[in-house]
């Protein structure tokens, strides 16, 4: 066994045992209490300290592309503060746990103001002025004291007359709080806000959410979790001392001496490619045609796009590693719902390919759909997406100080469906939401996937300089046309 095979055995031993302890009594007795604070859980904790040491990585935010009339900024406050009166999160800041050094609490304050600020621009640089501005303020990290969450309001001060100009509104948060549904969610609950429809929801104030590895535990019996647990151990072990040292990975820059130097000196860059109603129509009729998700497919459109970019030594040997990220939402009892703001993002068992089988005709790439469908599968009714919920923090934990970059898999994706937004908000119309997050510390691609109103937008994001930007965008637009090629 390697030496960091031997680290994932201790890793997947110390889970095993706070599996074992667990019960589900603790979480059904704190929540009876009726506390002005909420404990971070294991990976809300990590997720923090991550931030703090480097720089804000793993914030979260998303672009709303509105048309419509202007919005004073006292509109704005106002439509956030409402936001603040339904979700406790929003109205409460990050302290440090006086009881367990090196954890986090959130402690409610109603005067809590969040940082919401006017970015004036011009009308004509409404498609990129955001991405400026998040280059310029995306490294600012979690803050002990202050709230977690900001929201930012673009627009041109000469088209206050104008009732049919762009405007954006940005919502960014630390992803200790939010996963992509909730953040989307909320995201939406501020435009009917602003638009001052549906304004009953926000009378009432919202529970504390549960955290992830809570939701899990009171999903399973003991025994249960130990079963699905005694199970994924000998499949991770496998996995790990098999294929990650066979992983090919896209052309990188020399490493920096540090993941600080690194964070420093990188910033995240994006690409986007955008289908129309028409096109998401067409490909979800190709999908069922095939028998295969959108999720299989944009997978493998992926990969057939990746194989073509990664550095290969031994092509006889070298492996695609592709990670997905999975909701737990939806795979607890009680579900939890999308307007929890919580992070409850685990992931499947990761998907592994020798590149030379990499197929390089539509017809391969619809096969391999088919393939890596059944793998996802497999893996979400073998209960990986709960036991790598129950991993994570350690996880993160483990890489806070210095990431294992030999053990980062090709690519990761993470598909945050169907959106609940919709496309008009009183007088405002929804052109478009835009995903981003602050990567200035990954070496890998990361994909995103998101449905709004009926259209798909597949985005690619990554560190540069670490990584080439032609390199991200050939990646993009490869994705996409592996999607729509015919022989």
């Amino acid at each position: 066994m390697s030496p960091m095979t031997h680290i994932w055995f201790f890793l997947l031993r110390d889970t095993f045992e706070e599996v074992v302890k667990m019960t589900s009594k603790g979480h059904r007795r704190a929540s009876l209490k009726q506390l002005k604070q909420r404990l971070m859980g294991p990976a809300e904790n990590a997720l923090i300290a991550t931030s703090q040491q480097h720089l804000g990585y793993m914030k979260v935010g998303e672009v709303l592309h509105l048309q419509g009339p202007y919005i004073p900024i006292e509109n704005f406050i106002s439509a956030v503060r409402r936001l603040q009166l339904r979700h406790p999160f929003l109205r409460s800041r990050l302290e440090s746990n006086p009881a367990k050094p090196g954890t986090y609490l959130l402690q409610e304050d109603h005067s809590l103001d969040l940082n919401v600020i006017e970015l004036l621009r011009n009308r004509s640089d409404h498609a990129n002025f955001w991405r400026e501005q998040w280059k310029i303020r995306e490294k600012e990290p979690a803050v002990v004291g202050q709230g977690l969450a900001e929201f930012w309001l673009l627009q041109d001060p000469n088209d206050d007359n104008d009732d049919n100009s762009p405007r954006e509104i940005v919502v960014i948060c630390e992803h200790s709080i939010c996963d992509g549904l909730s953040l989307s969610t909320v995201a939406h609950e501020l435009l009917l806000s602003l638009s001052e429809d549906n304004t009953n929801m926000f009378e009432t104030s919202l529970n504390w959410p549960i955290t992830m590895e809570a939701a899990v535990r009171r999903t399973f019996t003991k025994w249960n979790r130990v079963r699905k647990y005694g199970k994924f151990i000998p499949t991770a072990l496998y996995w790990r001392a098999t294929s990650c040292r066979r992983t090919v990975r896209i052309p990188l820059t020399p490493a920096h001496d540090s993941t600080s130097e690194m964070a420093k000196n990188c910033q995240t860059e994006a690409f986007y490619g955008r289908l129309n109603k028409e096109a998401t129509n067409n490909l979800l009729e190709k999908c069922r045609s095939e028998g295969v998700t959108m999720t299989s497919a944009i997978g493998s459109a992926v990969l057939c796009a990746i194989s073509k970019l990664v550095n290969t030594k031994k092509e006889h040997v070298d492996e695609l590693v592709l990670a997905l990220t999975a909701d737990t939402r939806q795979r607890c009892n009680p579900q939890i719902p999308n307007h929890d703001l919580s992070f409850h993002a685990s992931a499947t068992m990761a998907f592994t390919m020798p590149k030379r089988e990499i197929p390089t005709t539509s017809e391969g790439m619809w096969k391999l759909a088919m393939t890596f469908g059944t793998h996802l599968k497999n893996s979400l009714d073998a209960g990986h997406i709960h036991v790598l919920a129950m991993m994570l923090g350690r996880l993160y934990q483990k890489n806070i100080h210095q990431p294992n970059y030999a053990e980062v898999p090709t690519c990761i994706i993470s598909n945050w469906g169907r959106l609940p937004f919709q496309e008009q908000y009183g007088q405002w119309q929804l052109i478009d939401t835009t995903p981003f997050l602050n990567l200035i510390l990954t070496v890998m691609p990361y994909i995103f996937v998101q449905t709004v109103n009926g259209n798909l937008t597949i985005g690619i994001m990554g560190s540069v300089p670490t990584m080439s930007s032609n390199v991200l965008e050939d990646l993009c637009n490869g994705t996409i046309r592996n999607l729509f090629f015919n022989d």
